[in-house]
Formats: C-alpha cells, structure tokens, sequence
C-alpha cells in the first residue's frame, strides 16, 4: 500500500534538501520523504531504493516531520559539538592586522601565540 500524505511543505523543503545535500545522510532523508510523496512508493520500496531498513526509513519519516514542524531540532555534525577555536575571528584579525602592518613595511612577520604556553613541568 503507497503511502498518502499531502504535505506540499515537506515536499518542497525536501528537494530543496535533495539539492543541497552534502551527505549521503541528508540524500537519504531527502528520498525518505520524497520516494512516497512523489512517485507513491511503498515502505518497502522506498526502503528498497534507499538501500536500508523499512524502520530506518520510517524513522527519518516522522523525524523529518518533527523537524520541519519545528519540534525537534536539526541534528548537528561531530564537528559542530567541538569548539576548538581560542580567539574569536574578531580577536584574530585585530591580532593579524597588528602583526601584519609590519610586513607592508618590508620587515619579517612572527605572529605570536594566540594562547601562552603553560609550565606544566615547573608545577611538579
């Protein structure tokens, strides 16, 4: 049994995601929601064509809605939960504009640490 919906906002933010995705994971979500809305697939089909579960499909289904909806949040990248950063990018231009105007004059440029050292072996 094909699945009926007639969500038309899900259908045109999924091809925009379609479009713009960069991972296989967003491609996959994307075919979720547009195998059954557009071409009227069934679970298996659609799970079929995806490459994955009948569960897995449904789940990024109702996820998807969730989402769109805005009751749950976009799920973020590793990277994303990591700041690594020790300066904002304000503070780093205003260091590289300082260190930076010497090299205009011809001199060497040394840019300095952005964060000191610690004596980790002189607490011992």
């Amino acid at each position: 049994m094909a699945i009926k919906s007639s969500r038309t906002d899900q259908l045109v933010s999924a091809q925009e995601l379609l479009e713009t995705a960069k991972t296989a994971a967003e491609l996959r979500a994307a075919q979720a929601v547009l195998f059954p809305l557009e071409l009227g697939m069934t679970r298996e089909q659609m799970a079929k064509n995806i490459g994955l579960s009948v569960r897995w499909t449904c789940s990024q289904r109702t996820r998807y809605d969730r989402i769109t909806r805005g009751e749950e949040k976009v799920p973020r990248t590793k990277r994303e939960h990591q700041n690594r950063a020790i300066a904002t990018l304000e503070q780093e231009a205003q260091i590289l504009d300082e260190v930076l105007v010497g090299s205009a004059q011809g001199r060497a440029v040394v840019a300095p640490p952005l964060k000191e050292k610690e004596n980790r072996g002189a607490a011992r």
